[in-house]
């Protein structure tokens, strides 16, 4: 919504929003663009403008919904005015999947751009150094991220299935979404119907390592391109080197061309991102030995791994983790990144999902890699049923049973009074959150000259 807002204003637009909790970065991004931020809800927030465009977050009885439908002002979801202002003169390149749309959909318009393809492209995190996740672009392709969440309280299909796509990325399908969901089949369904949205000169590029997308390649009405470590992928990779600038891979194309290429990036599920990535700059015609050397200059994401203080002792990192996969990657990535230094993860339940007692045992198994853990508050815990929601201090025991030191607390002062207390010296502390967290990270930073006082002879 805001890259979207960003873009209408620079074209002459005059544009305003509301919402209910704004932090950065993209409260950082509104503002330097210009962009008057309301906040919270109200229905005097609603100005007399030629078009709503209203978040699939909003629903009846929220104030500005009322008083858009009340004063009869033309409205839209954001999926139809992307596919209206921006899609239909473009070819776009879909990248949908559970996990790695932001990373995998900022590699690929990274690549597009070096190659000279002047791409569009609309990344939902915001790529290092970039002033934009979004622009329009002047060339054909367009690369954006294929979100399967609802696209808003008026109309309950998939936002990707507006988006008319030239190529689909598919990388993994997992169950999220709990609040609109009620199992993986009916997720699988939704991406089953992208897939038949592609026309026969477009193309699907499906991960080959994935259980549970093996048919999708034989159902596609198009050409099929698999990517992964699989041997039998036309797209494959490994790791060859870890380093303390990121990984070494070796890369085989579908043309039969094999390099080898550096990543600023760690970790298995970056693997998987590049990958796809790499196959779908091919598809597109830009030569593997361009592909290589724009891999090695990707700028990395904002709150994807991304490192906000280190100082050869203490390592502090920032994640969107939202998914108990996500945040198994991360943890993993980490350990694989500094060995023998100890992992403290510090855990916001938030999305819709994690919230919710769904993933309870999967959530335990997410934080094994780390040595040490503290959950926060449950994002908006009273407007979930109680037998509905995260029983954190069942996670919290079952953690304790398993040798690891785990806390709950809820007071964001209080958690960094306990990573001060618990924290050892030489320590990676990782936040993860797909929210603010309360402003922890900024509290973090103030104080790290404090904790590393307190532990220095930890």
């Amino acid at each position: 919504m805001a890259q979207i807002a960003a873009w209408l204003k620079n074209s002459g637009g005059e544009v305003s929003g509301s919402d209910e909790g704004v932090y950065p970065p993209m409260s950082d991004f509104l503002r330097s663009r210009g962009i008057e931020i309301r906040s919270p809800y109200r229905a005097e927030n609603v100005p007399s403008v030629d078009t709503a465009v209203i978040g699939n977050a909003l629903s009846r009885n929220n104030p500005e919904v009322e008083a858009v439908l009340e004063k009869r002002i033309p409205f839209v979801s954001l999926p139809e005015l992307i596919h209206s202002q921006i899609l239909q003169s473009k070819l776009p390149i879909v990248v949908a999947g559970t996990h790695g749309k932001t990373t995998t959909s900022a590699i690929l318009a990274h690549i597009l751009l070096q190659a000279g393809f002047s791409p569009g492209y609309m990344i939902g995190g915001l790529p290092m150094g970039w002033s934009s996740g979004f622009e329009a672009g002047s060339g054909r392709w367009f690369v954006i991220e294929g979100d399967e969440y609802d696209s808003a309280f008026f109309d309950k299909r998939p936002k990707f299935l507006h988006y008319q796509p030239q190529v689909v990325v598919l990388n993994n399908v997992e169950f999220d979404h709990a609040d609109i969901y009620s199992s993986l089949e009916e997720i699988y369904t939704q991406f089953a119907r992208l897939v038949q949205l592609i026309p026969r000169n477009g193309c699907l590029l499906v991960n080959a390592d994935e259980p549970g997308l093996e048919g999708f390649p034989e159902r596609a009405p198009c050409p099929a391109i698999t990517f992964g470590t699989n041997a039998e992928a036309d797209v494959r990779g490994e790791i060859t080197e870890i380093t303390s600038e990121g990984m070494e891979i070796r890369l085989g194309f579908a043309s039969g061309r094999e390099l080898v290429c550096t990543a600023p990036l760690w970790g298995d599920h970056q693997l998987s991102n590049l990958l796809s990535a790499a196959a779908a700059a091919e598809f597109t015609g830009v030569p593997p030995e361009k592909i290589a050397a724009a891999i090695a200059t990707f700028p990395g994401i904002r709150r994807r791994m991304e490192l906000k203080y280190s100082d050869g002792h203490r390592w502090i990192y920032d994640d969107f983790a939202h998914h108990p996969t996500a945040i198994k990657a991360v943890l993993t990535s980490l350990k694989k990144r500094h060995p023998e230094i100890q992992i403290v993860a510090v855990l916001e339940p938030r999305s819709n999902t994690m919230v919710r007692n769904f993933f309870q045992d999967e959530i335990v198994e997410a934080l094994q890699p780390a040595d040490r853990v503290i959950i926060g508050s449950i994002h908006r815990r009273d407007g979930i049923p109680p037998d509905e929601r995260l029983n954190v201090d069942r996670v919290i025991e079952r953690l304790r049973l398993g040798g690891k030191e785990a806390f709950y607390e809820e007071d964001i002062d209080e958690i960094v009074a306990l990573l001060q207390k618990k924290t050892p010296r030489d320590a990676v502390i990782v936040m993860l959150s797909n929210g603010a967290f309360s402003g922890l990270m900024g509290k973090l930073l103030a104080s790290r000259s404090s904790l590393l006082e307190v532990n220095k002879s930890r």
